[in-house]
């Protein structure tokens, strides 16, 4: 299961675990039929994660599509920036729904199962910017809940046998909407998707003796 699937970074990591023979189940909020134009051998399913009813509904049709899921990739997010002195409180309110309640509404509908297989792995994709940045802080205390909160179940879950962990980007993502926004970086120095992708499928095939529990990844 993989959201964000119609974002920046979704697709690269959706395609790049297909051509690994993975079968996917793809939430979107958009369009199904431009998905599933873009995915033709994915299940696609319609859903608002900010929803916890929605994702229970991806959870339940992936029980009885596949049975068993693999692995729990919260992909999906936004990006807000602005000073500190004239945050609003609806675009904190925004950034926790993208950045961090979809990961908590789908971990919480798939948890269970993996917890009762005793195997798997959930994944959520934070960035450097959790530690504090400037101009940006909404968009850090989101990643910073979201990182806290996936450290809880990992602490929780791993004796299990199910696997949580975080893929922390130091940097810019080299995707369209950033090169739309920032026409005159330096775009060489950004993180390429498909290294995420990689990291993202390094992360996600590892054993159970073997797992990373965090991976961070530089340009």
């Amino acid at each position: 299961m993989i959201s964000g699937a119609t974002g920046g970074l979704g697709p690269v990591i959706a395609r790049h675990f297909a051509r690994q023979g993975c079968r996917l189940l793809l939430p979107v909020r958009g369009d199904v039929a431009e998905a599933q134009a873009a995915f033709p051998d994915a299940q696609i399913v319609q859903a608002d994660l900010t929803e916890p009813s929605d994702a229970q509904r991806v959870a339940t049709l992936a029980a009885e599509t596949w049975g068993a899921t693999d692995a729990v990739l919260n992909v999906a997010g936004g990006f807000a920036a602005g000073s500190a002195l004239t945050l609003e409180p609806a675009t904190l309110e925004r950034q926790l729904d993208l950045n961090l309640r979809t990961a908590v509404n789908l971990t919480t509908a798939f948890l269970p199962a993996l917890v009762d297989a005793g195997q798997g792995m959930v994944l959520g994709v934070s960035a450097g910017a959790s530690g504090g940045a400037k101009n940006v802080p909404a968009y850090a205390a989101s990643k910073a809940a979201l990182e806290a909160y996936l450290r809880s179940v990992r602490a929780e879950v791993e004796p299990s046998g199910v696997g949580v962990s975080i893929l922390i980007p130091q940097g810019t993502l080299d995707t369209p909407a950033n090169r739309a926004a920032m026409p005159d970086a330096d775009a060489t120095a950004w993180i390429q998707l498909e290294a995420l992708a990689e990291a993202a499928w390094f992360l996600a095939s590892r054993p159970a003796r073997g797992r990373v529990s965090e991976l961070a990844i530089h340009a």
